[in-house]
């Protein structure tokens, strides 16, 4: 029986009337300021229930006399008769009490740590910088500053620039916005360097905006060979050499190159087809101490075991230090097994578009590709060689440049 709700903490009786005058019952009621609510005809008994308080219907007793009527009680309901009902189970009070009172405890610390709008950090990354602070789940709330934490962020991460913390519940939110563009050009290197070649090559093109270019189009060159000279030579009206200036070379020079690479498979792999039998279980994790139970195995079988976690939490932003979960052991039977044509060829072609894939991310033009599969008794090689235009300058200091410059002063 559903309780009216303003005898949920006082307590209600609903009482049940019989007799031939309940309009002088009600009218007396009435006149003493006895409460009665809730008034229903009963068609079965002739009879008549209402609603009233504790205190009332026992006032009520001289008038249902008085009015020639009969009262019992159909039921009490409300708070103060369930505790009484429930008085001698003291450990499941103090099991209640106890609850809320972990629940107002808990209430005081962050058990969850959420980012939005990160794209170029990971949430590990940031959270990984916020213990360095230190903020971290498991921190009372009132040793957070979200104002110090908002600024700690902004400055540790430039490329971030709006940051806003949140504390809700149990739960700090940090919202993020990172700047798509570069906050900062980098700074010019005046450095005195000339350019080499990081690999041999056929050159196909050059882009020079400072140095002397030794190379032109066509030309083959090898590993380490000078491309761009850093040393600007002075020369007179003579021709003749009399002093020399170091500048930073900079310059693109593309050369067609080639890069290979090679994987090795055994010559056989281990398949872990499953049977179809499988072991339910559960997991519970409280403060970093982790309970497990799964069904227990009559066999001697492998087994392959599948979690599914998630954080206990009572609202939206009331979450606990609680995980837990479904374990699901998968059976399968392990055996040795040759690969096939078709798994060395998807192998093949899955490994060279991971290859080509960071070419790609590097900016190198791809210009052919060949590839091949060897087979010898220690196993199986997958061997590739991929054409590309690139880049091959790079930097090196200018070699003795003070020496050069000081000899050829004392010689003039």
């Amino acid at each position: 029986m559903a309780v009216h709700k303003r005898f949920f903490f006082c307590g209600g009786v609903k009482a049940r009337m019989r007799g031939y005058h309940k309009e002088r019952f009600f009218n007396i009621a009435a006149q003493r300021k006895l409460m009665v609510c809730e008034i229903s005809e009963e068609t079965k008994e002739e009879g008549i229930t209402f609603w009233t308080t504790i205190k009332d219907f026992k006032r009520m007793k001289p008038v249902a006399r008085k009015a020639g009527v009969r009262l019992r009680i159909g039921g009490k309901y409300g708070l103060p008769f369930f505790l009484y009902r429930n008085r001698g189970r003291k450990l499941f009070a103090a099991g209640v009490v106890s609850f809320f009172l972990t629940l107002y405890a808990l209430s005081f610390f962050i058990w969850d740590i959420s980012f939005e709008g990160n794209h170029r950090f990971t949430d590990e990354m940031l959270l990984h910088y916020m213990e360095t602070l230190p903020v971290a789940c498991g921190m009372r709330k009132a040793e957070i500053s979200c104002e110090n934490l908002e600024w700690n962020i902004r400055n540790a991460f430039t490329e971030i620039t709006w940051v806003s913390a949140e504390i809700s519940g149990t739960r700090l939110t940090v919202r993020v916005k990172e700047n798509e563009a570069v906050l900062t050009p980098p700074e010019k290197d005046d450095t005195p360097c000339d350019l080499t070649a990081v690999s041999g090559g056929e050159i196909v093109r050059t882009v020079v905006r400072s140095g002397i270019c030794r190379v032109r189009a066509g030309d083959i060159v090898e590993e380490g060979q000078l491309l761009v000279d850093g040393t600007i030579p002075i020369y007179d009206d003579a021709e003749t050499l009399v002093n020399s200036h170091e500048i930073h070379a900079d310059a693109e020079i593309y050369a067609r190159t080639t890069h290979t690479y090679e994987k090795r498979l055994p010559l056989t792999y281990e398949k872990r087809p499953r049977t179809g039998r499988k072991r339910l279980g559960g997991f519970v994790t409280v403060f970093g101490y982790s309970f497990h139970f799964l069904m227990p195995d009559l066999g001697d079988s492998s087994w392959e075991i599948v979690m599914e976690e998630h954080q206990l939490k009572l609202f939206e932003d009331f979450y606990l230090p609680v995980w837990g979960g479904v374990m699901t052991a998968y059976e399968y039977i392990p055996y040795e097994s040759a690969y096939t044509d078709e798994e060395i060829q998807a192998e093949k072609d899955a490994y060279k578009k991971e290859y080509m894939e960071n070419l790609t991310e590097k900016g190198i033009q791809m210009i052919g590709n060949d590839d091949r599969i060897e087979k010898d008794e220690t196993g199986i090689r997958i061997l590739g060689t991929v054409t590309v235009v690139e880049d091959i300058a790079r930097e090196v200091p200018v070699p003795g440049g003070q020496e050069e410059n000081q000899t050829a002063n004392e010689r003039n």
